[in-house]
C-alpha cells in the first residue's frame, strides 16, 4: 500500500512538472511570451507563436504601450525595423487587444527588415558583417584604452544598436528617490528597476509644469508614474516628466 501511494505521488509530481514546463511563467506580469510570425503595421495586427506552436493574433491601437528590450518607448511602433519574423516578444493583452508589447533582444534588426503594410525602408545602420568587426585604434581616454580592446561580446551587451538607441523615453513608476545624491530609481514597465543619476540642470515637470523643488518635491513618492527622457543611448538624463494625474484617473476610473 505504501509503495502504491509513493508511486502515485511521484506520478502526480511528474504531471505537475510537465505542466509547469509547458507553460513557462513570463517575467512580465500577465505577459504572453513568443516570437513574431507576422506584422501588419497599417492594419495594426500582430501574430505571434509560443514555444508550443500555438499562435495568437493581437490588435494594436494607439493606446498600446510598445517598449524596447531596455524599457524605452519604441516611437516607430509597428513600423520599427526590429519587427520581423522570429523577433522575441512578450505581449500583455486584454482579450485580443494588446495593452503592452515588450520587444526582446534580436541583432537581426541591424541588417534591416521589412514589415507587412509598412512603407519604412530597411535600416542601413550596422549592416556590416558583425563576425569580423573593424578594430579602431582611436584613443577615447587613457583609462579605456583603445576602442577595439574590449571583447565583442562585452560590446554587444553594453551598447545598444542604432535602432535601440532611439528608445530614449523610459516610462515607469517611482521606486525610490534620494535628492541629496540626485538619484532616482524607477520601476520600468518590463518589471525591471533602473537607476538614473540626474544633473542639477535636468528639467523636472509635474503634469507639464516645471517643479521648483526638483527631486525634493513631495510628489516624488513610490508608485507615482513618470517618464525619464534621456539623450541618445539612454544614459544621460535630459528631462523627468512626473504624471500623477494618470495615477488618479486610474484609481477613479475617469
Amino acid at each position: 500500500m505504501g509503495r502504491l501511494l509513493c508511486g502515485a505521488a511521484i506520478f502526480a509530481l511528474g504531471i505537475l512538472s510537465a505542466s509547469a514546463a509547458e507553460t513557462p511563467k513570463s517575467e512580465i506580469k500577465g505577459g504572453i511570451e513568443g516570437k513574431v510570425i507576422n506584422v501588419d503595421a497599417d492594419k495594426g495586427i500582430l501574430t505571434t507563436a509560443r514555444e508550443d506552436g500555438r499562435e495568437h493574433t493581437f490588435s494594436i491601437t494607439d493606446e498600446t504601450a510598445i517598449v524596447g528590450p531596455r524599457g524605452g518607448v519604441v516611437h516607430r511602433r509597428l513600423h520599427d525595423s526590429r519587427f520581423h519574423a522570429g523577433l522575441p516578444i512578450t505581449v500583455v493583452a486584454s482579450g485580443e487587444a494588446a495593452t503592452e508589447m515588450h520587444l526582446g533582444f534580436d541583432r537581426k534588426s541591424r541588417k534591416g527588415t521589412t514589415v507587412a503594410g509598412s512603407s519604412t525602408s530597411p535600416s542601413t545602420g550596422g549592416t556590416a558583417d558583425e563576425s569580423s568587426p573593424p578594430v579602431s585604434t582611436r584613443r577615447t581616454s587613457r583609462f579605456r584604452g583603445f576602442l577595439g580592446s574590449k571583447p565583442a561580446a562585452e560590446k554587444e551587451a553594453g551598447k545598444p544598436d542604432e535602432v535601440e538607441g532611439d528608445d530614449n523615453d523610459f516610462p515607469g513608476k517611482i521606486k525610490s528617490v534620494d535628492p541629496s545624491q540626485r538619484l532616482l530609481v524607477v520601476a520600468l514597465l518590463n518589471g525591471k528597476d533602473r537607476s538614473f543619476m540626474l544633473a542639477r540642470d535636468v528639467k523636472i515637470t509635474v503634469n507639464g509644469h516645471a517643479s521648483r523643488l526638483g527631486l525634493a518635491d513631495t510628489i516624488f513618492k513610490p508608485g507615482i508614474p513618470l517618464t525619464v527622457v534621456t539623450q541618445e543611448g539612454g544614459r544621460k538624463v535630459k528631462e523627468v516628466k512626473v504624471t500623477p494625474a494618470v495615477s488618479r484617473r486610474l484609481k477613479t476610473g475617469g
